[in-house]
């Protein structure tokens, strides 16, 4: 799957830890703003409110509202300690009553976090089905659909929902991050400027605004919304992660450093904020801190190539080389087409130990990461040193294999002289003479005789 033209988050550069290339770039994808959180967890701060579970005006034919309420409160419970089994719970109060579209849309949310997008994608269809104009649910889907790569399914299903629902305001702030996913920003620009003059304050279309200016290189222009922004909420992370993204198009990496701190410690079922987080501490080597933040990113995205890469950035950083090889495997698996990837592997069989792992083994898997790093078209500026460098140290433990190799011939032909001779030959071993027979005494003089 090929990565999608966003500025949301920030993009790792290829190498990290003892061989890491600091200047950071921006990363394609649209995931403009936190997940929304299931109805029965404890929203934080700032969160958006969850549909509340109440019953469609008029129950399909054969629905249970009564029945779906009571299920629907026993995931609400489950939620907190096995979201699970509260996604399946959800779906049971959904079947018994396909008009309440909060239960489909929980299940959504909890299965999206479990990583089970397809399951994911299902409930938020049949929380629209029930309800067309379910704002959250078509804000997840929305961005599933954008970090999956599916832009224009994304778009023609919002543009039907906007016709069937034109003063939904939220559904024209989803078409906007779509617009800017795909690099129409000054499209996406009109779109924000339509919701702004009708909603002077909105949050959404402010940042979108914003992340237009960005993407239009305007960054000056695009702060001064951001800041404005701030004004109207500063507890909204959504401000904070574009506020990072921004600084950093500035050069201010202290700024956006601590911008991306400030949404990542708003919401930790944010995952944007705690993937560009925690890549700027990856860059700054405070490893076991961007572990941290990048395991919730994965947590809470774990459809995120990007994440998952940067999770073995910090786990390379630490040292800990299984880790680390199974979340670049991991990103390798959701996007095939992610060559930094490969940079990184070869940087980890390159400077890493792995036990059971022989030494050539290794760095032939070195070499083989960076020349697919190579043939996919990716680039760095210390490429060409690190395979060098692997190639070198390859050939000299070839090379110390093989004098290895005939030492121990040697050590093995010398043992067979020292038991054959001195010529190398077996000695014919020389027969030992047979003993003489022994004579009978000879009878004593003067005996008798018998």
């Amino acid at each position: 799957m090929a990565t999608s033209p966003n500025i949301d988050r920030v993009a790792r550069p290829p190498g990290a830890a003892a061989r890491a290339a600091l200047a950071a770039a921006l990363l394609a994808a649209a995931c403009a703003g936190p997940q929304k959180p299931a109805t029965g967890e404890a929203a934080p701060a700032g969160a958006p409110e969850a549909p509340r579970a109440e019953a469609s005006p008029s129950p399909p034919s054969g629905a249970d509202p009564a029945r779906a309420r009571q299920i629907f409160a026993e995931a609400v419970r489950q939620s907190a300690t096995d979201p699970a089994a509260a996604a399946a719970t959800f779906e049971r109060a959904f079947a018994a009553d396909p008009g309440l579209a909060a239960a489909a849309y929980d299940a959504g949310v909890l299965w999206e976090r479990a990583g089970e997008g397809a399951r994911a994608r299902s409930a938020y269809q049949r929380a629209l089905q029930a309800d067309p104009g379910h704002e959250p649910a078509s804000e997840n889907l929305t961005r599933l659909r954008l970090r999956t790569g599916q832009t224009e399914e994304a778009e023609a299903d919002l543009r039907k929902r906007i016709a069937a629902h034109p003063d939904r305001v939220g559904l024209r702030n989803q078409l906007a991050e779509v617009l800017l996913a795909t690099g129409r920003f000054e499209t996406a620009e009109a779109e924000s400027r339509k919701v702004l003059k009708e909603r002077e304050h909105d949050l959404a279309a402010m940042v979108n605004l914003a992340t237009a200016y960005h993407g239009q290189k305007r960054h000056e222009l695009a702060r001064l919304v951001l800041e404005n922004a701030r004004q109207v909420d500063p507890s909204d992370p959504a401000v904070w992660n574009r506020l990072g993204m921004v600084e950093l198009s500035l050069g201010s990496r202290d700024r956006a450093l601590e911008a991306f701190q400030k949404a990542a410690g708003l919401r930790p079922d944010y995952p944007e904020a705690h993937l560009n987080y925690g890549a700027m501490l990856v860059d700054a080597g405070d490893y076991q801190a961007a572990a941290t933040e990048l395991e919730l990113a994965v947590k809470y995205g774990p459809d995120d190539a990007a994440a998952h890469l940067n999770l073995g950035n910090a786990y390379r950083g630490q040292k800990a080389f299984e880790r680390a090889e199974a979340s670049y495997q991991r990103a390798l698996a959701l996007d095939p087409g992610m060559v930094d990837v490969y940079f990184n592997l070869g940087v980890l069989y390159l400077d890493g130990e792995k036990p059971g792992l022989a030494t050539r083994a290794r760095l032939e898997k070195a070499l083989d990461s960076f020349d697919r790093f190579s043939a996919g078209g990716g680039r760095d500026p210390n490429f060409a040193r690190y395979r060098r460098d692997a190639a070198t140290l390859l050939e000299k433990e070839r090379r110390r294999l093989a004098r290895e190799e005939r030492e121990q011939l040697r050590r093995e032909a010398g043992a067979v002289r020292k038991d054959g001779g001195a010529d190398g030959k077996a000695a014919v071993p020389t027969p030992k003479p047979k003993p003489k027979p022994k004579r009978k005494p000879a009878p004593a003089q003067g005996g008798s005789t018998p």
